[in-house]
């Protein structure tokens, strides 16, 4: 039997860790949590956790700084941390980019976006890494802070939600990407309405990369290959 993956989950409010830990568990992962934000790292270390959940604000060391340090240790240095907080700043969602976080996703939207990320970079083993700024593949260059793509020297504006598609797609390259994962994991929920604007998006994208790079497989099935 494959040995279950292991999360830690490190959050000050013992209710929101109770639904992490039944959520998570459902999904065959073992779980840790952990209050008191101080032990995060020592807990940590002993634990050996494939992804990290951190809120931000905690009352010993904040989220951001926990991650800091947890960058600062060559153990876990590529191990995905996730963020689920309800702060929606945007200039929070920069720190934890800045910081190394993986990836933001407030409490709002609800644990089931959170689960759904968790299954797809452990189980399904896609890359999800905002904290990444620029991605280059060969003539195709995507930098995330200024919303540009660029294609053989040709820039590209892109709409938010254009970036956040074409960054999931870039990162994951040549893989097959279905409806439910960009819908779970950009908008965090896979409601029909969401899915409209998806297929819109998705027409928008293509018409600006002049109809090459993402290709359709066949229905509900995407892949970004480089030229």
């Amino acid at each position: 039997m494959a040995k279950a993956q292991r999360i830690l989950a490190v959050d000050d409010d013992p209710d929101i860790l109770e639904l992490l830990d039944y959520n998570l568990a459902k999904e065959g992962f073992k779980v840790r949590t952990v209050e008191n934000s101080k032990e995060a790292i020592k807990i940590a270390l002993g634990f050996k956790p494939d992804l990290i959940i951190l809120d931000i604000m905690m009352p010993q060391l904040s989220g951001i700084e926990v991650c800091k340090q947890l960058r600062e240790i060559s153990f876990f240095a590529e191990t995905p941390i996730f963020f689920l907080t309800a702060k929606s700043e945007h200039y929070y969602e920069e720190a934890v980019f800045e910081t190394g976080g993986d990836d933001f996703i407030e409490k709002i939207i609800g644990l089931r976006a959170l689960t759904n990320k968790v299954v797809t970079v452990l189980k399904e083993d896609f890359t999800i890494r905002k904290s990444i700024a620029k991605i280059d593949i060969g003539s195709f260059h995507l930098n995330r802070r200024s919303s540009v793509a660029r294609i053989k020297g040709e820039e590209i504006t892109l709409s938010r939600p254009e970036l956040d598609l074409l960054f999931f797609f870039a990162q994951n390259s040549k893989k097959i990407i279905t409806t439910e994962s960009l819908l779970c994991n950009i908008w965090g929920s896979d409601t029909y309405s969401i899915t409209k604007s998806l297929d819109v998006y998705l027409d928008n994208l293509s018409k600006k990369l002049g109809g090459k790079w993402i290709s359709q497989v066949s229905n509900g099935k995407y892949k970004f290959t480089p030229h």
